[in-house]
């Protein structure tokens, strides 16, 4: 974790989706408020597909730092939860349509995902990099992908700023989630990837990957908050009154140690 802690203080993921407009045009459904939430079940969806802030273990359980979050911010609201998974494509416009009550998902707060739903306070930071191979020699800026084969995770913030910024420039491939994209980086199926950075110092940390990071500048960084449906104020205040009891008791920061790295500080 040696790794991941020298640069935690720069960033920490997360995730995070940008859907099209027609997708933000879903039907609002009638989600519920928290009234509604204590009498029933707190439906909380993530990707599952994000190590380590959601994966399936061997199990067949979804587990990871954001689902722990998820079980103690239910536990200190009252409520029972009930983790799901979700496409990450369309996890926005699920949340919309009222599948389920929030998204605790490391997603970035965005313009464009405000339009569509509310965020909590923000629990982190999340900023993105670009990756290669480690005996790849050809890259070291931006202007180095001209022409190369970039990947990203659809439906992510490292996808939007990778369709935004390459035309013209690099050739887009997208991947389902990162342990794909970091298999067709290492086997060559693209020559550099954009993603959010702690996900992959994590991976690192586990697994003797042969990539490593260029510095390319500054690239975006977004704060990543919980975002549940329009217009449920009980339900927010909830949530951010949670949030803080979590990281004044040290819950937040044990989930932190577990997953992260020891003695991290992301927020």
């Amino acid at each position: 974790m040696k790794m991941i802690k020298q640069h935690l203080g720069k960033s920490l993921l997360a995730a995070a989706l940008v859907l099209g407009s027609t997708a933000f045009l879903s039907t609002h459904a009638s989600a519920r408020d928290l009234p509604e939430i204590r009498n029933d079940v707190f439906k909380v969806a993530n990707s599952g597909a994000y190590p380590p802030f959601s994966f399936v273990d061997t199990s067949g359980n979804v587990v990871g730092f954001d689902v722990d979050i998820a079980k103690a911010l239910a536990e200190r609201m009252g409520v029972d939860v009930d983790i799901q998974t979700s496409p990450w494509s369309g996890i926005v416009a699920a949340l919309a349509g009222g599948r389920f009550d929030a998204c605790i998902c490391s997603m970035s707060v965005t313009e464009e995902r405000q339009r569509a739903v509310d965020f909590t306070d923000s629990y982190y930071s999340s900023g993105l990099s670009v990756w290669v191979r480690s005996d790849n020699d050809d890259i070291h800026s931006l202007d180095d992908l001209q022409g190369k084969r970039v990947g990203s995770t659809i439906g992510e913030t490292g996808n939007q700023w990778a369709v935004e910024n390459g035309q013209g420039k690099w050739r887009n491939q997208t991947f389902q989630g990162l342990p794909d994209m970091l298999t067709g980086l290492t086997t060559g199926r693209v020559d550099a990837i954009i993603a959010d950075d702690v996900p992959v110092y994590v991976a690192l940390a586990e697994s003797d990957l042969a990539i490593k990071m260029v510095d390319v500048g500054e690239l975006p960084r977004w704060p990543a908050a919980i975002s549940i449906q329009k217009n449920k104020p009980e339900l927010l205040a909830a949530l951010n009154t949670a949030l803080e009891e979590i990281k004044a008791d040290g819950t937040y920061q044990s989930i932190v140690d577990k997953w992260i790295g020891e003695g991290a500080d992301i927020d």
